[in-house]
């Protein structure tokens, strides 16, 4: 790695680091090596965190260049987090399980980030606001897979049909139909898990950036919905947007409102 590499990322903005004209070979050098010296550094947690944000810039930057799958996925939100952005890491993992869904170690990594957001030792805010991966047949398999075992169901449908039209036994005509009613369940549990899906991607995923009060409407004047504030990286949904407010609901159904500036926008979720 030369230092004018390093130099160009430290001192470029993450909104400038794609026009430098680095390329994908050089921007995943930079990521690796600026994460190696943040681990090398991990006992000094002040000089180690600049090195792991240098790397998530990176890695963002190969994101955005169209690198997406779940290895990149999981690298950049680690750096992210040990950079201590913990809202940006969440979201990485949002926007990379939007991608490859059935990706286990994206759920079991979200899971793990959820459970790093600070929320208070006492109350209820936990249950309130902290949501869980809802069990469904695209969080198990990929399309892939999915339609190689529609593929061998359609495949014994076929082949029972054929035995029993050549042998007339009615145990082959009834092969065929369970592997027929096979074929139909699992086209129709896939069919409602993605409109369930699209619907509830419909409206936006946002993750709170700073700790921050829940109100009853659009201005500090309003009388707060919870206590106490909400934490860092606690994950709602987008409802409106109004004279600098935006109007959320939390993961139990709880509806306020908080400031713009303390909530960010993600590509994609699985919430």
């Amino acid at each position: 790695m030369t230092g004018s590499l390093f130099f160009l990322l430290a001192v470029a903005p993450a909104s400038l680091l794609g026009s430098t004209g680095l390329s994908e070979g050089a921007l995943l050098a930079i990521a690796e090596q600026s994460f190696a010296e943040g681990v090398a550094l991990r006992h000094d947690s002040a000089r180690a965190r600049p090195a792991f944000a240098r790397s998530a810039i990176a890695y963002d930057e190969l994101w955005n260049l169209g690198y997406r799958n779940p290895e990149l996925t999981l690298n950049r939100a680690q750096a992210h987090q040990l950079a201590g952005d913990l809202p940006k890491a969440i979201a990485a993992l949002h926007e990379g399980l939007e991608v490859t869904r059935w990706s286990r170690p994206l759920q079991v990594a979200l899971e793990d980030a959820r459970s790093a957001v600070g929320y208070p030792l006492t109350g209820d805010l936990v249950s309130q606001c902290r949501p869980t991966i809802a069990p469904s047949i695209r969080n198990r398999m990929s399309p892939t897979e999915a339609w190689s075992i529609a593929a061998v169901l359609w495949l014994m449908t076929c082949g029972g049909v054929a035995r029993f039209a050549m042998t007339r036994a009615v145990w082959w005509l009834t092969f065929a139909g369970l592997a027929l009613v096979a074929l139909v369940l699992l086209g129709g549990v896939w069919l409602q898990d993605y409109r369930h899906r699209r619907q509830e991607n419909s409206v936006p995923l946002l993750i709170v950036t700073d700790d921050v009060l829940l109100r009853r409407g659009n201005s500090r004047e309003y009388p707060t919905r919870l206590e106490p504030r909400l934490p860092r990286g606690v994950e709602l949904r987008e409802l409106s947007r109004r004279g600098g407010w935006v109007q959320v609901r939390l993961a139990n159904g709880v509806i306020g409102w908080l400031p713009e500036t303390a909530v960010l926008a993600v590509g994609g979720s699985v919430l």
